[in-house]
Parts: C-alpha cells; sequence; structure tokens
C-alpha cells in the first residue's frame, strides 16, 4: 500500500500516459485529416475522368455530381480538423496547468 503522501506526490508529477495520449491524438487527427483529402481528390478525378472520356449521359450526371461533393468532402475536412485542433489544445492547456507545464507541452 502507498503512504498518502507519496500519491499527492504523483498525482502532481506529469503523467506520461496524458502526454502521449495527447500525441496520438494529433497524429490521429492528421491521419483523418489526409483521408478526407485523399477521398476528395479521388472523387474529383473521378469526376473529371467521367466527364472526360465517357459519352454516356447516366455516367456524365455522376461526374457532375462528383465534383462537387468532392468539394464539400474536402471543406468538412477542413472542419473537422480545425474543431479537433482546438479540442487537442485545450487538453494540452488542461496538461500543463495540472502538471504545471513540467511535461514540455507547447
Amino acid at each position: 500500500m502507498v503512504p498518502k503522501t507519496d500519491l499527492a506526490n504523483e498525482l502532481k508529477e506529469p503523467i506520461v500516459r496524458d502526454v502521449m495520449a495527447i500525441e496520438r491524438t494529433v497524429l490521429a487527427n492528421e491521419r483523418t485529416f489526409l483521408a478526407f483529402w485523399r477521398t476528395a481528390l479521388t472523387m474529383f478525378i473521378a469526376g473529371l475522368t467521367f466527364l472526360q472520356f465517357f459519352e454516356n449521359r447516366a455516367v456524365q450526371i455522376v461526374g457532375w455530381v462528383f465534383i462537387p461533393t468532392a468539394m464539400a468532402v474536402f471543406i468538412q475536412g477542413i472542419r473537422v480538423y480545425r474543431k479537433m485542433c482546438q479540442v487537442i489544445k485545450q487538453a494540452e492547456q488542461t496538461v500543463a496547468m495540472e502538471t504545471g507545464n513540467r511535461c514540455g507541452i507547447k
């Protein structure tokens, strides 16, 4: 059993688990943004391909639908990325305040 004074000192020390969790969240946010970007780019190129190389009216309609949808996906990706950046920044500030910024958080 750990004496209470040792437990209190442990809680004041930076918790590596929290710092590492924030770093993993930052990386996950970046991967998610890149997935949105990749999806939007693929849809945009597919739309242009459908318009350029197919004469079928239905395929061209799909091409015209893909292009603005790709733009919407990209814009949504930016919105999600920025929102998560704000959440991450708040978490970093919370950990920094709780630990007295001894864990080297920006």
